[in-house]
């Protein structure tokens, strides 16, 4: 019987980068440089995660991966937590 994969916890500290209006937006982000984007994510969490067969859905171009970033912001607010300040 395989073994059961244990997901990885996502960082308490992660925050999407949140763009001015006018400011260029990048359509896609190159793996590697995902912590410009998302603050607390390192590229080694998002290398696990693939190796693992879960995370955010990606593309490999000329053997380079990279993220959506719309991909990656439905990601990363399918289940957020209210905290009490919040109303």
């Amino acid at each position: 019987m395989p073994k059961k994969i244990k997901p990885e916890p996502l960082p308490k500290d992660i925050q999407i980068v949140q763009f001015e209006p006018g400011e260029f937006r990048p359509l896609f982000v190159k793996a590697s440089n995902i912590e410009k984007v998302i603050v607390g994510l390192s590229p080694k969490t998002l290398a696990n995660w693939r190796s693992q067969g879960i995370g955010p859905a990606y593309t490999i171009i000329n053997g380079q991966i990279y993220h959506r970033l719309s991909t990656l912001e439905e990601y990363f607010s399918r289940c957020p937590v209210k905290t009490t300040d919040e109303k």
